[in-house]
């Protein structure tokens, strides 16, 4: 083979290289992406700002069944990824129900404002940047949900943990049983063919969260970049990517750790944020 032509062979191969590597990034961008942000401006993922949510749904609306159905459209795609939760008006519903169904609404138009603002985009941003150095794989993909669970640390230190527990309890206890099954049945159920062992399989689960988050740990877990690093790490073995390593992990904490100060000052900025109404059109 000429000198001549061995060059253009390898600049073909550096090409075709370059070529994969961006169909390999781009592809995981994809899968990721499709997972973690498809439907509704939501997270499809769970272990997201569930906290935040109930605490600006009782803010704006003050009922604690309302502050429990903002963290329902997380909660529900925990114990089941094809639950998703609509805008519905409850008018004709018992007060729980229809509090509840103002809280999944808030969630909503919480949604829509929060991801376009600057404290979350700049934020996030930030998250990617401090992510970037531990060196875990395709880490920067998730700087969106890091984010988002570094704000509900916040909220753990700003209000303290017992009372933090205290409120997400009583707000369960407002809906637990028929409030939260009728709820359920007109969000999904009621929408979408499923059979009786699905359905059973939903509420036995969604039992278990009610009852893993009314313990406290769950939420303690939010405070400290350990915690988080720890659901981020859950997160991601649903999304089929491997274990952090021990240096990763600790590095992954530090990182996370380091977002405090600003997670806290992001808190006190959305939480001064004007009230929201929440009814469904």
């Amino acid at each position: 083979m000429s000198g001549e032509t061995f060059g253009v062979a390898l600049r073909f191969a550096g090409l075709l290289a370059a070529f994969f590597a961006a169909a390999f990034f781009a592809a995981g961008f994809f899968v990721v992406g499709f997972f973690v942000f498809f439907g509704h401006g939501r997270p499809s993922v769970p272990e997201v700002n569930f906290l935040l949510h109930h605490h600006l749904a009782i803010r704006d609306l003050g009922a604690p069944a309302a502050g429990a159905g903002a963290m329902l459209p997380d909660l529900w795609r925990m114990a089941d990824r094809r639950v998703f939760a609509q805008e519905i008006a409850g008018d004709r519903e018992p007060p729980a129900v229809r509090e509840a169904l103002d809280g999944i609404v808030h969630h909503a138009i919480i949604d829509r404002w929060f991801h376009a603002a600057p404290v979350f985009t700049e934020g996030e941003r930030a998250t990617r940047e401090a992510l970037r150095p531990t060196g875990a794989p395709r880490i920067g993909l998730f700087a969106h949900i890091a984010w988002e669970m570094c704000l509900d640390g916040a909220l753990v230190r700003t209000i303290g943990l017992p009372t933090l527990v205290g409120e997400v309890r009583e707000a369960l206890d407002a809906v637990r049983g028929d409030a939260h099954d009728r709820a359920a049945e007109l969000h999904h159920f009621a929408r979408v063919e499923r059979t009786a062992e699905e359905r059973a399989t939903f509420d036995a689960r969604m039992k278990l969260i009610f009852d893993e988050l009314a313990r406290g740990p769950w939420i303690a877990g939010y405070a400290d970049g350990t915690g988080v690093a720890a659901r981020l790490e859950r997160v991601r073995a649903r999304l089929r990517f491997r274990a952090f390593d021990d240096r990763e992990r600790a590095s992954v904490a530090a990182a996370l750790d380091s977002l405090a100060p600003r997670a806290d000052d992001a808190l006190a900025s959305i939480t001064s944020s004007p009230r929201f109404a929440a009814r469904a059109p």
